[in-house]
């Protein structure tokens, strides 16, 4: 999942929204770092990355993608999740789209202790560029790995796997609407231990 499906299931798991997102750019034991709250979004955030990583149904997945890209296939199928969620958003929230991204983002920049340099670069990215939003449209998807792939060298395989995410699409889209709501679930219920 990538970032709009983290602010969703931290919103539907009552967590800290700027913690979800910052997960990604912490290292460590985030309970030395930050405050409680924070901590337990950022270690939210970090069990739905292995929750789903380890899903039977998203290994399947991932054995769509031909051997040269299938090490970067989960970073691929995390912004093709994004696109469905984001397609499908009527299904898995009461608000808009455009409301809750709006929404989501006052409370997200309400935070700013000990905000990673790199972290508030995606931030000002994020939302001055409409991500959450763009990600209804299909071609969002190649946009974002092929800028990936450009960005990060070692990353470059992601650049062909647009071909196979089209290729695949409705497949992928079935499979997203059987995936995430065992996400949800198992995300409200690692939160309700927290």
């Amino acid at each position: 999942m990538n970032f709009l499906a983290h602010l969703h299931l931290a919103d539907r798991c009552n967590s800290h929204l700027a913690g979800n997102l910052l997960a990604d750019f912490v290292r460590g034991d985030p309970y030395t770092q930050y405050s409680r709250s924070v901590a337990d979004g950022i270690k939210l955030h970090r069990f739905v990355d292995s929750y789903i990583d380890a899903m039977p149904e998203v290994l399947r997945c991932r054995q769509l993608f031909t051997a040269d890209t299938r090490r970067v296939s989960g970073i691929a199928l995390d912004i093709t999740w994004d696109h469905f969620l984001a397609k499908h958003w009527q299904h898995y929230h009461t608000l808009s789209l455009t409301d809750f991204v709006s929404q989501a983002k006052q409370q997200v920049e309400q935070y700013q202790d000990n905000l990673p340099d790199s972290y508030r670069l995606t931030m000002s990215r994020m939302w001055q560029q409409q991500w959450l939003l763009q990600y209804q449209e299909q071609h969002t998807i190649t946009t974002a790995l092929e800028r990936m792939a450009l960005r990060r060298p070692k990353l470059h395989q992601l650049a062909n796997c647009p071909a196979l995410i089209n290729k695949h699409y409705s497949t992928l889209e079935q499979r997203f609407q059987e995936i995430y709501p065992q996400v949800i679930q198992a995300a409200q219920t690692y939160r309700s231990q927290q």
